[in-house]
């Protein structure tokens, strides 16, 4: 259920590397925020959209709001908890919540106005991440990680949040990619002689998500968690959830099944965050320390390419760049972002 009674509606930020037309599109998106898990007993600090953010635990909920205290411009994520507030710390004001100002210690009997209020946003938790809505009207769903959310038979372990480099259209368009794998992938589970096998594949897409299906025969190092043979067959079942998450199905033979779960959030136009979640049913007596070392391997290699990719901005104008038979679900993302108001030269 989404939370925050009364959400405020997110303004476009002086300092935003964005057109304002490009930022008011993608404010109307659900983004992940932040996982349950790092926020400890003091506020921390986030970014969407040039927005800064503080999130702090009050007891059972969680506050949600621009990081501004609304007296004197104090950053609230320098503050702390106080019960079932968050405390400012510059005069101490105290907020619950949903924003409300319940305490302004220099004036203990003030009939404290309703308009002293945070500046808080639709928020939602589900599957252990934050996910923020700036315009508190998502135009898009968040993703769906059935049946292995809280699936005892599966084992889940994550990643970041990291910090890239680079616009959120271009991370995402490398993940909805298959024609990378034999080149980028090289030194991990890519091999060229493989390289044709992700060009044709079954593709589907509604507004809010796009499907792709299809096999890859992956090398399999000695350094792999899966050390019992030197080709594995992948079959890869891909959902992208508009616009920067995707849910990626690897099953190999013997009914293994290994899910990675990308998640990116504009920071700024040309600064993402990832978290990673993965999950998988088998070779869970391998440590998880070396599964991730492995996941972290190869998401390294799609880091270094990706942060190195000019121009940084997404052409939206098909013309601008070319495109080959293994670039249909690119293509359609492209036409997704067009549809929805982004501009010709599309940074996010």
């Amino acid at each position: 259920m989404p939370k925050a009674l009364d959400p405020s509606v997110a303004e476009f930020p002086d300092n935003s590397t964005f057109s304002q037309s490009d930022w008011a599109a993608l404010a109307n998106m659900w983004y992940p925020l932040a996982l349950e898990e790092e926020v400890g007993e003091k506020p921390i600090a986030k970014q969407v959209l040039d927005v800064p953010i503080v999130i702090a635990r009050l007891g059972e909920e969680y506050v949600v709001a621009k990081d501004l205290c609304v007296h004197r411009g104090a950053p609230l994520t320098e503050g702390w908890v106080n019960g079932s507030c968050i405390v400012c710390p510059y005069h101490g004001y105290e907020y619950d919540s949903q924003g409300s100002c319940k305490k302004v210690p220099s004036d203990p009997d003030w009939k404290i106005p309703s308009r002293i209020r945070l500046e808080t946003y639709l928020y939602e938790v589900k599957y252990g991440l934050i996910w923020i809505c700036l315009s508190g009207e998502p135009k898009n769903c968040l993703p769906n990680w059935e049946p292995e959310a809280d699936n005892p038979d599966f084992l889940r372990f994550v990643m970041g949040p990291e910090v890239w480099n680079c616009s959120s259209g271009r991370a995402i368009e490398n993940f909805i990619d298959n024609a990378h794998f034999s080149f980028v992938h090289r030194n991990t589970f890519g091999q060229e002689s493989s390289a044709s096998q992700g060009t044709e594949y079954a593709f589907s897409e509604n507004d809010h998500q796009m499907t792709m299906a299809f096999d890859y025969m992956a090398h399999n190092p000695s350094d792999s968690p899966i050390s019992d043979t030197t080709q594995l067959q992948r079959h890869m079942h891909r959902t992208l959830f508009l616009p920067f998450c995707t849910r990626t199905s690897i099953s190999y033979p013997g009914g293994r099944e290994h899910i990675i779960h990308i998640n990116i959030t504009p920071i700024s136009s040309k600064r993402s965050q990832l978290i990673v979640v993965f999950t998988r049913n088998f070779d869970k007596d391998v440590p998880v320390a070396d599964l991730l070392a492995w996941e972290q391997k190869i998401l390294g290699e799609d880091r270094a390419m990706i942060e190195k990719q000019k121009p940084e901005e997404i052409p939206l104008a098909v013309s601008r760049e070319v495109h080959a038979k293994a670039d249909k679900a690119s293509i359609a993302f492209r036409r997704w972002l067009k549809k929805k108001g982004l501009g010709r030269s599309f940074t996010a």
